[in-house]
């Protein structure tokens, strides 16, 4: 009895080692679908419902404001501010265009975020349909690629162009100069993406090199 157990559990054991934990099964295309929807459905909800429900029940606008205070303001333990510090204020008896002008980066950043969504679950498809490398897929990855980068500049743009337009309106103190601040962050997740990309198209050219051979 003893022997057989063991023997038992070597197999086990073995099956175990065997497995390639990194080949995508069955699960694991289902978790990246539930993963892609629950996206989707939080960018239909934040960027794009959620605004229109924050104008609807006049809700007080937040809006990012860098203010030069260095006095009167409560910090721990005796620490002082060195420099402007960057603070969300709430506006009350907010405007339509004030409203609309803060929603913009967020109607975009959910435009592009569904956009990338689907795009990746039309990937995932073909992929479990056992033909990844295909030039549909790769004229996909390319796309995501150029809605992560130039998509995640204008986001950031708009976001600058909405914060110095509240600020120019009277409803805060003016600061001396406008600013904008901007990470290259979505340019380098683009080049990652792109040479995915280009990953693909080689091995569709070496598909269809090896279908000529046969």
């Amino acid at each position: 009895m003893d022997t057989n157990t063991s023997g038992s559990t070597i197999k086990g054991w073995r099956a175990l080692t065997k497995q390639d934990w990194l080949a995508f099964d069955r699960s694991d295309y289902i978790g990246a679908k539930i993963i892609l929807g629950i996206v989707l459905v939080a960018s239909v909800l934040l960027g794009l419902i959620r605004p229109i429900l924050d104008a609807v029940n006049k809700s007080p606008l937040p809006v990012t404001y860098t203010s030069k205070v260095t006095s009167g303001i409560p910090l721990p333990r005796g620490a002082t501010l060195d420099g402007p510090a960057t603070v969300q204020v709430l506006l009350t008896d907010v405007t339509f265009g004030e409203r609309l002008t803060q929603a913009i980066p967020l109607f975009i950043g959910a435009g592009l975020a569904i956009a990338i969504a689907l795009l990746l679950f039309q990937l995932l498809r073909s992929t479990q349909a056992g033909e990844p490398f295909t030039r549909r897929n790769v004229l996909r990855i390319n796309i995501i690629a150029l809605i992560v980068g130039v998509g995640g500049m204008l986001v950031q743009f708009a976001g600058g162009v909405a914060d110095n337009a509240i600020q120019t309106t009277g409803r805060l103190p003016r600061p001396e100069t406008l600013t904008f601040t901007f990470t290259l962050l979505p340019l380098a997740v683009m080049i990652v993406i792109a040479l995915v990309g280009e990953a693909f198209r080689r091995g569709v050219v070496l598909r269809d090199d090896v279908e000529g051979l046969v």
